[in-house]
């Protein structure tokens, strides 16, 4: 049984209720052991009941979506599929309603508690998502380095009624963090929980992230080939863009001044819409990632 799914649930809250049932009518009955055998059925019913209430909130809010993760950090896991993908779909289904909507939900990835974020990062996947269990999709990866939860999702939600099908990450990150969480780190973790891409997905960055988003595209330009810088307290001199990015990276200053007539001048919404249209749709099957465009080596000769 899934750890999330309904069967499993609906078992475990049976035989609570089948335990209370039972201690209760079996309360007068135990004779002389009874001063063992009541504190026994007592416990075992509230230890079934917790069980169930904590199966209740974890299908909810998807904390353990499968068995291995209940295993501590560096057990190792072994699957019948390591390229299995697309962990969280169920759950991710049975939250969509009857009318297709983005799915906004706080995104506990593996080994969450050891990222250097601020907040729980927040995920929001497309509409279309659970209609189309074939393809992957790309990601825009928005460094946001304050917890805004819901105008964050609502921005994502909108965005992708206007635009298209897209995954959007909020990570939260710190200032301090290694350009390998974003180029490692949550590239693996997503494509264990979502069917995401491999390469061309879009990375959204504040000013004073611009240094992190930087090293990160360096390091990883077939990933992230576009680049959303933010203004969002214009500076005199404007955004400082990074030095010494890859010639295939496509780059935007987005700031108060760039927001589109009769849109709120909040340049996130603006950033999110650039980055959607840099990004190619989604595809229907695995994509394999694109090596980079080969150097070219020195001369060997001339006149």
């Amino acid at each position: 049984m899934s750890l999330t799914g309904l069967p499993l649930l609906i078992t475990i809250g049976v035989i609570a209720a089948g335990a209370a049932v039972g201690t209760a009518r079996t309360w007068r009955r135990h004779g002389r052991w009874q001063a063992l055998t009541r504190p026994v059925a007592v416990l075992l019913t509230e230890v079934l009941a917790l069980l169930a209430v904590g199966l209740a909130v974890n299908r909810a809010e998807g904390f353990y979506p499968t068995w291995g993760d209940l295993l501590p950090a560096g057990v190792a896991r072994h699957d019948t599929d390591p390229t299995r993908s697309g962990r969280l779909d169920r759950w991710i289904t049975s939250r969509a309603g009857a009318a297709p909507t983005p799915v906004a939900f706080p995104w506990h990835p593996p080994r969450g508690g050891r990222w250097p974020v601020t907040a729980t990062p927040t995920v929001v996947v497309p509409a279309d998502y659970p209609q189309h269990p074939t393809r992957r999709y790309p990601v825009i990866a928005v460094l946001a380095d304050h917890a805004t939860g819901a105008g964050e999702a609502t921005a994502a939600r909108t965005v992708q009624a206007d635009t298209g099908p897209v995954i959007v990450v909020f990570t939260h990150l710190r200032p301090t963090a290694a350009p390998a969480v974003l180029t490692e780190a949550l590239p693996a973790g997503l494509a264990r929980d979502l069917r995401v891409t491999s390469h061309s997905w879009a990375l959204i960055a504040p000013a004073d992230l611009a240094g992190l988003a930087g090293a990160v595209v360096r390091a990883a330009p077939t990933r992230y080939p576009a680049l959303a810088l933010v203004d969002e307290v214009p500076e005199p001199g404007g955004v400082a863009v990074p030095a010494d990015l890859p010639a295939t990276e496509t780059v935007a200053v987005i700031g108060a001044a760039t927001h589109q007539p009769g849109r709120p001048a909040d340049p996130l919404p603006t950033a999110l819409r650039w980055a959607c249209r840099q990004t190619p749709a989604p595809l229907g099957g695995p994509a394999p990632l694109i090596p980079p465009p080969p150097q070219a080596g020195p001369p060997t000769g001339g006149r």
